[in-house]
């Protein structure tokens, strides 16, 4: 999409991360304002393009290490975007694509959330960040963000990307796997197919935008985990809870106080969602007994979902106010590619 003058229309948000940090004496820490060095790669890579690019700043509040973000920072960039969205379009300069500079500790959660509050939108929208922060001799901040710049632009259809290393991933599927190497991030598993159109779930995701973001968070099965913990991360998190499984999703909880603490959130309200620690393979409740008794306790399973596209997912359907059976029954579709229908 171009502007008056023919340009195509860039909306790029800056957010903090590695991408923009400077060194304090005490480690390194973002940088909220950048000077000139966004507008000179903006213009180095718009004379890669045979057409100018005409761009847009936005930045949340708070330019913050991503480490730092809370259960609504992700939701809260979303908003932002769909907000410059919506005003550039009745303004009638629509932009052709979107950029987002995230740091990397959460940036596949902030993406995959994204995904799923944005998931009506036909926009574009591409994250990105840095292992090394600009300037930084041999360091990918300037290539990632090029290439980042060039897929928002690139006329690739609707939907939430990461771009990273050589990478180009579903928001949906990214994962960090590294904490040193350029190629930091990875998918896999595919983009799942086919996705299932829900009525009514486009109003209710773009009508949530600025609502108070759900507490959601996540609990790891481990060998001896008490029922007591699981009662407290229920508590932490009382309006859902993830919870990271063994294989095809087993955990020690089949004894009767885990039962008892499960059924307490069923009857309370909050839903809990069984994921895989798995690379591969998916969540089926009913292969093992004591995968059938989490399931008999109201655990709902979320076939081969990542973490954070099961948090993302989890978050952006509560926000949208479902609930009950119509929430357990959204959380078992594939809506935007982010896990394998049932029975595959």
């Amino acid at each position: 999409m171009t502007g008056a003058d023919g340009a195509e229309r860039l909306l790029l948000v800056y957010c903090g991360g590695t991408f923009g940090m400077r060194d304090s004496g005490r480690g390194l820490v973002a940088q909220r304002d950048l000077g000139g060095v966004l507008g000179e790669l903006v213009r180095e890579c718009s004379a890669q393009r045979s057409r100018d690019v005409d761009w847009e700043l936005a930045q949340p509040p708070e330019i913050i290490d991503s480490a730092e973000a809370g259960h609504g920072t992700a939701l809260s960039i979303a908003d932002l975007i769909r907000e410059r969205l919506g005003s550039a379009d009745r303004a009638g300069s629509p932009f052709a694509g979107v950029l987002v500079v995230h740091g990397t500790d959460t940036l596949a959660h902030a993406a995959a959330q994204a995904a799923f509050a944005l998931a009506d939108l036909r926009t574009p929208v591409v994250y990105t960040g840095a292992m090394h922060p600009l300037g930084t001799p041999g360091g990918d901040a300037e290539r990632n963000f090029a290439r980042a710049f060039a897929a928002a632009l690139a006329g690739g259809g609707p939907g939430v990307r990461l771009v990273f290393g050589s990478a180009d991933l579903p928001a949906v599927r990214a994962v960090k796997r590294s904490s040193e190497a350029d190629e930091a991030f990875a998918a896999t598993r595919p983009l799942a197919e086919p996705t299932t159109s829900v009525p009514g779930l486009a109003a209710a995701l773009a009508g949530a935008a600025g609502a108070i973001p759900p507490r959601v968070g996540m609990l790891t099965a481990v060998p001896g985990l008490p029922p007591a913990l699981v009662e407290a991360a229920l508590l932490a998190f009382p309006d859902g809870l993830v919870l990271e499984c063994y294989g095809a999703g087993t955990a020690p909880l089949s004894g009767r106080d885990a039962r008892e603490v499960l059924l307490g959130a069923r009857d309370r309200g909050t839903p809990v969602l069984a994921i895989t620690r798995c690379a591969h393979g998916a969540v089926e409740l009913q292969r093992y007994a004591v995968g059938a008794a989490l399931a008999e306790a109201g655990v709902i399973g979320g076939s081969d979902l990542t973490a954070e596209a099961a948090i993302a997912k989890l978050r952006a359907l509560l926000r949208a106010g479902y609930t009950g059976e119509r929430l357990a029954l959204l959380l078992r579709l594939n809506l935007v590619g982010e896990q394998r229908p049932l029975g595959e």
